[in-house]
């Protein structure tokens, strides 16, 4: 999976989004294309799953702001098990009290809409979720190795 791959999924009038482990600029004008794909669709919710979340810089942000805004009827912003580091840097931006913040996925609506698991969100959800895992894990692999290597140059 690319770093710019988004999980989207409109259920009646929620908007449900898949972020992935990383939002920055890279990858943040590939969401709000994606986004403004649901401009003047009626929805009253956005809901980012932020589970595997662990990057957010500020070109990320204001993509979620700009979901707020053109998006339409000034959709709730819902963050699903976002972690601690994420939240705080809405609250240090000032912008915390516009969101909220919840751990359960059915809470948010993040399922079909009527309280019964999507099957097929699911399927996609893991399998693009074990993609990212498997990426960062290489990733990180290759970042142990190197920093090996340049330990040894070194002595």
């Amino acid at each position: 999976m690319e770093e710019n791959e988004f999980v989207i999924k409109k259920e009646g009038s929620i908007l449900q989004v898949y972020l992935g482990f990383e939002l920055s600029m890279a990858n943040s004008t590939t969401l709000r294309e994606m986004l403004s794909e649901y401009r003047g669709q009626d929805i009253n919710r956005i809901v980012y799953d932020a589970t595997d979340l662990v990057f957010l810089s500020s070109s990320g942000i204001r993509t979620i702001l700009f979901a707020m805004q053109e998006i339409g009827n000034e959709p709730e912003i819902v963050f699903v098990n976002c972690a601690n580091e994420i939240c705080e840097t809405f609250k240090i931006a000032g912008l915390a009290n516009f969101f909220s913040f919840i751990d359960d996925e059915r809470k948010a609506g993040h399922m079909d809409g009527n309280g019964t698991d999507g099957s097929e969100w699911d399927q996609e959800y893991n399998m693009i979720r074990q993609e990212q895992l498997d990426k960062f894990a290489a990733h990180n692999d290759v970042v142990a190795c190197q920093m090996k290597l340049g330990q040894n140059e070194d002595e």
